[in-house]
């Protein structure tokens, strides 16, 4: 019962994660919507890139990191969750639920007018899911 527990819980705690779209946020909205939607995610203020600009969560069980990538006035335009392949049933059976199907590993969805297309592809040892504006 209590690992029948446990798995509900891990499920429920994925399936929050990628429920909002934050392309299109500004850097403070986001750090106070994933504190606030994605507790389980924390701030990574150590990362530094000098290529490009963005912010760094990671989920506290050291499975899952989500970038969100920062345009020059801090405005999100891309998002990518880099996670574990224990993982990959529980998002792939989220994108399916939440996006129409847009191909093998492609999903779409629609927000205010603009498209947004979400990919998740295979690495060899973790698989990212990428979303960001349809062009």
């Amino acid at each position: 019962m209590k690992f029948l527990l446990f798995i509900t819980g891990i499920w429920l705690y994925a399936a929050q994660t990628q429920t909002l779209n934050y392309i299109g946020m500004s850097k403070q909205d986001i750090i106070k919507v994933m504190g606030k939607s994605n507790p389980g995610f924390d701030l990574d203020e150590g990362a530094v890139n000098k290529t490009y600009k963005y912010l760094k969560f990671v989920d506290k069980y050291n499975e899952e990191t989500w970038l969100f990538f920062l345009a020059d006035d801090d405005i999100c335009i891309r998002t990518k969750l880099i996670s574990d392949f224990s993982n990959q049933k529980i998002r792939t059976d989220e994108l399916n639920k939440k996006y129409k199907k847009a191909g093998e590993n492609k999903w779409e969805f629609t927000e205010k007018g603009i498209t947004y297309i979400v990919e998740l592809n295979k690495e060899e040892w973790f698989f990212t899911i990428v979303t960001k504006e349809k062009k």
